[in-house]
């Protein structure tokens, strides 16, 4: 089907968003058929066009115990990270989803957009403002609270404590499988708002007691090799997966996942009986084909012998099921009759492990529906399938209201089920599905449309739960997770990480527990006399002053802050000995909140759970205008939409677009012409897909443009670098700015 080609930059992530823009008849109606017929869902086609035109959906406020505010986003696929600014190309986390390693190496994805690096190139003249309010503008939250009679959390209030304590999942869960029944599609209970919640029983999922796993029969349990068991110590087919997680989805951010993945029964089996080995050794086949190894054999085990493994790509009846948490330091997996984590009456309940709080903010869940193949996916589909009508109706997509799911069009059901005003789950609207398309649809990083399984920690390690580095509640100081090499830029993630970055987090923002360690680093190291820095380090990692400062000196302030934080990286002076062990693992005081910061991120995210506004953004900076941080704010030369400078300070609300309505503005990250074409250190046109490395702006001299980013992870650990010999003077250097 023909798509929007949405290029989206800043912090970046492209989003063809699927659905037929202009379509035959008789086309639409056999991809409805096909998929309704294997599925045994009744899906149907659904427009755009409400969402543009700000139209409730049927029942929002039955569903969500709250009315509906309009986004009229043309896109809710494209997040409001690609807004931000990049510093003047010393903040580049676009290279994360904008990357064509993947589609290089033909595995599991033909998504080449590591170009679109290089312009916020949105396709259309509203796709060039900035849709996502609740961060452009955060003080319309609290007006709507207040109008609705409704309290505006803050950080300290108990409410918010006991509310991520008190779990929601179980009662989603029940309402789903009211009638028992363990397949993905659940027909027994065919109809119902929760049909999709997957047949993972969150009472199945106890930390495992050796002396009695089941607490005699009273629930399942997650075995030291990550099986998850049912009551009855049988195997239900899911399996816990522990990753290393992107450094802008570290528990600082706020929101913390577990992971659990099942394959179908043949693969759990051997002549028609469940056998361990035969279901071990298929997910092991599994997990080596997606992270690029060569296969041991040709086909999977068992009664999955008839089965390709098909290069990078999962066989159809593949699930994964993603609960969100908050963040809760209290979480440590801890089980018992009172876990201080769990504001609970029943007579024994646990944790979960990792920070990840009782509560769920969200119940995401995949199922590989159909087939496909690099044929099936990628820009030679969306040409095959343009209408030289030129119609220009809304988008569509197949999916069913209130059930809670939608088509990712490339093989995958994506459902989801989220906070309602009062914290229960309910099922997901189109819209706010439409921004799950931004992760798991057309994006440069994911293998066959999922991000976490590449990233699987190495043997064992990585299957259990989702443990955050093996969290301690009376340990935040430090992890036991390692971090391990990116064998395509010879260095570790998190050192890549801060190596092009100048924020630490999803916005480009330093967070407070990142900018206490740096100046502390700063003043170890004596490097403002080392690096010859021209402001105090508290000048140039002070985020709020950056917010009114001009162009001139922003730029000079950042390039220092990049200097400082590519030192750090290069010492790899993230990276702390275990006291015991001696080995390195990341540092817990740049990787866990403080109390302060998790009670801020709970208050800032329960004020959009009260007001129902996901489909105005999932993340807020706080009440007030002052609050927006100084990636959304111009240096006096940002232009917005009809070509005039934003003077500075003023938050960015759009950006120009050409005659055709594409945006027409370079992030910063490479050099361009007045064209926007890449250049070259020569001021040459070079051609980026072909030779990325000659662009001026490129990581291998010294700019932070990846457009290669590989996203699987290996299993060689990063080891410490050399140490440097300490500066004799740790005073800092005066009579500067």
């Amino acid at each position: 089907m023909h798509r929007l080609n949405v290029v989206t930059l800043g912090f970046a992530l492209l989003f063809l968003s699927p659905g037929v823009l202009r379509a035959d008849h008789a086309d639409t109606h056999a991809q409805l058929t096909a998929l309704n017929e294997a599925t045994g869902l009744q899906g149907r086609w659904i427009s755009y066009g409400p969402i543009m035109q700000g139209m409730a959906p049927a029942h929002f406020r039955k569903y969500a115990k709250a009315d509906y505010t309009p986004s009229y986003n043309e896109d809710p696929a494209i997040p409001a990270q690609c807004w931000i600014e990049t510093g003047y190309g010393t903040q580049n986390a676009c290279k994360y989803c904008h990357t064509d390693y993947l589609t290089n190496i033909g595995h599991g994805n033909n998504f080449p957009i590591g170009e679109d690096q290089v312009l916020y190139s949105f396709p259309t003249t509203d796709l060039n403002r900035i849709l996502w309010r609740n961060i452009t503008h955060p003080g319309e939250i609290d007006s709507r609270l207040d109008k609705a009679g409704l309290s505006v959390p803050r950080p300290e209030d108990p409410a918010n404590l006991l509310h991520i304590r008190t779990d929601n999942w179980r009662a989603a869960y029940r309402q789903g499988r009211q009638t028992p029944d363990e397949s993905w599609n659940n027909l027994n209970n065919a109809g119902s708002p929760f049909q999709l919640m997957p047949a993972l029983n969150p009472d199945d999922l106890f930390p495992y007691q050796a002396a009695d796993p089941t607490g005699q029969g009273s629930h399942g349990y997650i075995d030291p090799a990550g099986f998850v068991r049912d009551r009855h110590n049988g195997y239900t087919g899911w399996r816990a997966v522990n990753f290393l997680p992107y450094p802008i989805f570290t528990p600082l951010t706020g929101s913390v996942s577990g992971i659990y993945l099942r394959l179908p029964p043949p693969f759990r089996s051997r002549d028609g009986k469940f056998d361990l080995a035969t279901y071990t050794k298929n997910l092991e086949l599994l997990h080596r084909n997606i992270i690029n190894l060569p296969p041991e054999q040709d086909h999977y085990a068992g009664d999955a012998g008839d089965t390709r493994i098909q290069k990078g790509f999962y066989p159809v009846g593949t699930e994964f099921a993603h609960p969100l948490h908050y963040v809760d330091l209290k979480a440590d997996g801890e089980c018992g009759p009172q876990p201080d984590g769990v504001q609970t009456v029943a007579a024994l309940d646990y944790e979960f492990p990792g920070t990840r709080s009782k509560r769920v903010k969200e119940i995401r869940y995949l199922y590989k529906w159909k087939e496909v193949g690099l044929a099936d996916i990628g820009e030679a589909e969306e040409e095959e399938n343009d209408d030289p009508a030129g119609d220009s109706a809304p988008a569509q997509i197949i999916g069913a209201e209130w059930k809670g799911w939608i088509d990712n069009e490339a093989g995958w059901i994506i459902a989801a089920f989220i906070e309602d005003r009062n914290g229960d789950l309910r099922p997901q609207t189109t819209e706010e599905l439409l921004q799950c398309l931004g992760c798991h649809s057309h994006v440069g990083n994911t293998v066959d449309a999922v991000w976490s399984f590449q990233r699987k920690l190495p043997g064992d390690l990585g299957w259990r739960e989702m443990d955050y580095g093996d969290y301690r509640a009376d340990g935040v100081s430090s992890t036991r997770l390692h971090d391990y090499y990116n064998e395509s830029i010879a260095k570790g993630e998190m050192e890549y990480f801060y190596y092009s970055v100048v924020g630490a987090d999803l916005y480009g923002v330093m967070p407070r527990e990142i900018r206490d360690e740096l100046l502390a680093y700063i003043r170890q190291w004596n490097l403002d006399e080392e690096l010859k820095l021209e402001y105090t380090p508290e000048r140039i990692l002070d985020d709020h002053r950056l917010k009114n400062t001009p162009a001139g000196e922003r730029k000079k302030i950042l390039t220092e802050r990049a200097a400082i934080m590519r030192h750090y990286a290069s010492r790899r002076a993230y990276l702390a000995p275990d006291a015991a062990s001696g080995e390195l693992f990341i540092k817990g005081t740049i990787f866990y909140p403080s109390v302060a910061t998790m009670k801020a991120n709970i208050a800032a995210y329960r004020r959009i759970v009260l007001d129902q506004s996901f489909n105005l953004g999932k993340n807020t900076f706080g009440s007030s205008p002052d609050a927006i941080p100084f990636t959304f704010r111009s240096d006096g030369t940002v232009r917005d939409s009809d070509g005039q400078r934003i003077p500075v300070g003023q938050v960015i609300d759009g950006r120009p677009a050409g005659p055709d309505g594409v945006g027409i503005t370079p992030t910063g990250l490479v050099q361009v012409d007045d064209k926007g074409q890449p250049l070259d250190k020569t001021g040459q046109v070079v051609d980026v897909t072909v030779h990325p490395e000659k662009a001026a702006g490129h990581v291998s001299t010294g700019g932070t443009f990846d457009p290669l980013y590989n996203p699987i992870i290996t299993g060689r650990k990063v080891e410490k670098a050399p140490a440097a010999r300490k500066s004799g003077d740790e005073s800092s250097a005066a009579a500067r700015r």
